[in-house]
């Protein structure tokens, strides 16, 4: 009985634990931009090769969407750099030793409707350095403020976040400004709307009654 008991209870535990593993779930998600099309802009002091533009955007939900990177290297040696470069499905933003500048994206599409798919941004995160920050701004208005990353993994702002949060019943336009300390940088993978969805407080005490459970089914001397 007590083995029998046993393997309910772990199989049981074993969903729990995967649930937990995922804490949350995407109801929907819309792409803004995965990063896969290759791009790059790179500021030296002297405004070389920057800023850049793609046109006909790929990796993305959006329509007729275009890209613009900007970096902007303080002070005017050439040893100053920022440089913002996306593919393979990675965004990554260098920032030089000698320089405190400045890296923009902004995206330009077709109006669309961002609360269809959610009431949040997610920025999923692969590395970050310290005291780096974003400004998120949408239709080049409604801005979230200057917010600080913790560190990586997924970073969402939800709508309500922003100055305007109506705007996002149709956007046409969104843009990330990053700005930090000298020397940083980070990379990212995916940019997207979408909702994040809690593991349920019922998930919980389901926890607690089958840890509870195992410790209560076994007798003594069995």
């Amino acid at each position: 009985m007590f083995i029998k008991a046993l393997k309910s209870s772990l199989s049981a535990l074993s969903l729990l634990c995967t649930l937990f593993i995922t804490p949350y779930a995407d109801a929907s998600v819309l792409t803004i931009d995965n990063f896969s099309h290759a791009q790059t802009a790179i500021d030296r002091g002297n405004s070389v090769g920057s800023p850049t533009t793609v046109n006909q955007l790929t990796g993305t939900d959006l329509t007729n969407a275009s890209r613009t990177f900007i970096a902007v290297a303080s002070g005017t040696t050439y040893a100053n750099k920022e440089e913002i470069v996306s593919g393979g499905n990675v965004l990554k933003i260098v920032n030089g030793g000698t320089s405190a500048g400045t890296a923009s994206i902004v995206w330009n599409f077709d109006p669309i409707n961002f609360k269809a798919y959610g009431n949040a941004i997610l920025l999923e995160i692969l590395s970050i350095d310290l005291g780096v920050k974003v400004e998120m701004v949408a239709n080049g208005t409604s801005t979230s403020g200057v917010q600080s990353f913790s560190g990586p993994g997924n970073f969402w702002l939800g709508f309500d976040a922003f100055s305007n949060p109506a705007v996002f019943s149709s956007v046409n336009s969104f843009r990330l400004n990053f700005s930090g300390p000298a020397a940083w940088d980070g990379q990212f993978r995916v940019l997207a709307t979408t909702t994040p969805v809690p593991v349920p407080a019922a998930f919980v005490l389901m926890g607690s009654v089958l840890l509870g459970g195992l410790g209560i089914r076994r007798r003594p001397g069995r």
